[in-house]
């Protein structure tokens, strides 16, 4: 079996067992709604063919949707997520700065490239989760505030994440 196919399923599993066991249960206010879970789409490798990287993304929000019981709402936000991935990459990126066969992380792509890949795609994401959740224009201004301040606290949960799995661990001291 393929050692990245392995590594991609135990992702899978973690980080949404990590959402919906312990990050949905912590109440940080009726505003901020951290998901981590996106993280799977954000690691996937460059060079994924779209097909399965629009279906992962499938997958992945719909795993989510089932433990939430919201139908189809993460399944479409993390489905446009990886729809629009693609098109960050090649915004961020120049063919010559990254090796296909790898993956987006903070050491292939540096800390502020993948800080503004992470941020434009949780802003994605989440304006897109929380417009279908309200379903209204009325609610802009609400919506607006949650996404703001959920794409802060999604990113820096991810960013603790990813270092606390760093592959290379330097020491600090």
């Amino acid at each position: 079996m393929n050692n990245r196919l392995i590594i991609n399923f135990l992702r899978f599993v973690g980080l949404l067992l990590l959402q919906v066991l312990v990050i949905d249960d912590i109440r940080l206010g009726y505003y901020i709604h951290p998901y981590v879970y996106v993280l799977y789409i954000f690691l996937l490798p460059f060079n994924i063919p779209n097909w399965q990287l629009l279906l992962s993304g499938f997958a992945m929000g719909f795993a989510v949707d089932l433990f939430n019981g919201t139908p189809g709402l993460n399944a479409s936000a993390t489905v446009f997520m990886a729809f629009i991935r693609p098109f960050v990459i090649n915004a961020m990126t120049r063919r010559n700065d990254i090796n296909e066969n790898e993956e987006p992380s903070l050491d292939n792509m540096g800390a502020g490239r993948f800080i503004v890949y992470s941020l434009l795609m949780l802003l994605a994401h989440n304006m897109l989760l929380f417009m279908l959740e309200a379903f209204s224009f009325k609610l802009f201004g609400i919506v607006l505030m949650q996404t703001l301040l959920s794409v802060l606290s999604s990113l820096m949960l991810i960013i603790i994440i990813l270092l606390l799995f760093k592959k290379n661990k330097k020491k600090l001291i």
